[in-house]
Order: C-alpha cells, then sequence, then structure tokens
C-alpha cells in the first residue's frame, strides 16, 4: 500500500491506523506493507518500482498534486487498475474533479480513524 501526504503529522496517524489494522484483523494473516511518498513525483516513482494495491493520496501537495498523480495513474496500463482513496479537505469541486480522474473513494479531512480503517478493508477485500 502507497500513502502519498506531505503532513507528516497525517503520515503518523495513518501509520498507526494501518499498523493496528495488520496487528489486529489481519493478525499477519495478510501482510500490509506500507510505504510512504511526499508528494506525487516520488509516488510515481515508487510505483513503477514495485506493486502496491492500494494509493491513499492526499490531493493537494507541492511537486506534483494528488490530481496530476490520479490521472497519471489511469492512463498507464500497468498501474491503472489500483484502486485509489483521495483523501482531502477541498469540498465539492475537489471531489467532483477526483472522482472524474477515477478515484474510487473520497474522504473529506478531517478523517477518521474509522473511516480510513473501513475504507482500506473494504478496498483490499479484507474481513468478507
Amino acid at each position: 500500500m502507497l500513502i502519498v501526504e506531505d503532513n507528516p503529522h497525517i503520515i503518523e496517524m495513518y501509520a498507526y491506523v494501518l499498523k493496528k489494522l495488520a496487528s489486529g484483523e489481519l493478525a499477519g494473516k495478510v501482510p500490509l506493507e506500507v510505504h510512504f511518498a511526499p508528494d506525487g513525483h516520488h509516488a510515481l516513482a515508487l510505483l513503477h518500482e514495485q506493486r502496491f494495491s492500494l494509493v491513499m493520496t492526499d490531493l493537494y501537495m507541492p511537486v506534483m498534486d494528488g490530481f496530476a498523480l490520479v490521472e497519471r495513474i489511469r492512463e498507464e496500463e500497468k498501474l491503472r487498475n489500483i484502486p485509489i482513496i483521495a483523501i482531502s479537505a477541498g469540498g465539492k469541486e475537489a471531489q467532483d474533479r477526483a472522482m472524474q480522474l477515477g478515484v474510487d473513494i473520497f474522504l473529506r479531512k478531517p478523517v477518521r480513524f474509522v473511516e480510513v480503517l473501513e475504507t482500506v478493508k473494504q478496498l483490499l477485500h479484507i474481513g468478507k
């Protein structure tokens, strides 16, 4: 799983939530490896180096924002089927644009632990 976020405090929260999921409900049955990228440019480089089961991205970041990242992922044959969660403080306009670009799920910041956990479980088909 790849998380693209430029705010270190938010990264800490995601890391905590996902570790909790990995040690709790997954209990080592499903390996949940989490990688982080500070922007879309770094994220694309990682996506070309290895396979990811899920991308969770902020939309507003420096260098390459989440909108451009989603667009690039959906354009590339070998990346286009990766589920994408977009998390943003942006309003309806940001949500509409993200969904048009091909985001699977849009969550509005501030997100709750439970929301992130349930969304990741849903997209990775955990506990079904």
